[in-house]
């Protein structure tokens, strides 16, 4: 898929590369571990998922989207999953970014879009509910685990 522009922003979106890790660390706030490096191109490599990156005009990378897809036993069908938004710039862009979201898994063919969202993060939260999403329910728990990517 070729990279779009976001709507009323100068920011394009395209698919993130391995390239884009050290700057997608940034977005992200995580640290550089080569654990976490391994974790990450694991992810841009999986099938099941889809990783876009927004930059601004001079190539720095602003924000970035992800999804996870999953065929559903019991919905029928294929579900998409936010799996993430960050942005570090105006919230158009945080809103462009679940806009491009929705599109791309309808493009899918996902009859579903579920999001999990922290607590802490206000902004998401507000701009998903002002796109129509509804509170459910979903139960989880913190697994123990070695961090990200553990096998």
């Amino acid at each position: 898929m070729p990279a779009r522009l976001l709507p009323g922003t100068g920011v394009r979106v395209r698919r993130g590369s391995r390239r884009d890790l050290p700057q997608l660390r940034v977005v992200l706030g995580a640290p550089a571990t080569d654990r976490l490096e391994r974790f990450y191109r694991r992810i841009l490599d999986d099938l099941g998922m889809d990783v876009y990156v927004a930059e601004d005009p001079e190539g720095a990378i602003v924000g970035v989207v992800s999804l996870a897809y999953r065929r559903s036993l019991v919905r029928g069908g294929v579900s998409a999953f936010l799996d993430g938004v960050r942005a570090r710039e105006a919230p158009a862009v945080l809103e462009g970014l679940v806009a491009f979201a929705e599109e791309r898994a309808r493009r899918r063919g996902c009859n579903r879009l579920a999001a999990c969202v922290e607590t802490a993060d206000a902004e998401l939260r507000a701009a998903l509910v002002a796109r129509g999403y509804r509170v459910g329910e979903l139960l989880t728990t913190d697994l123990a685990t070695d961090g990200p990517g553990a096998d």
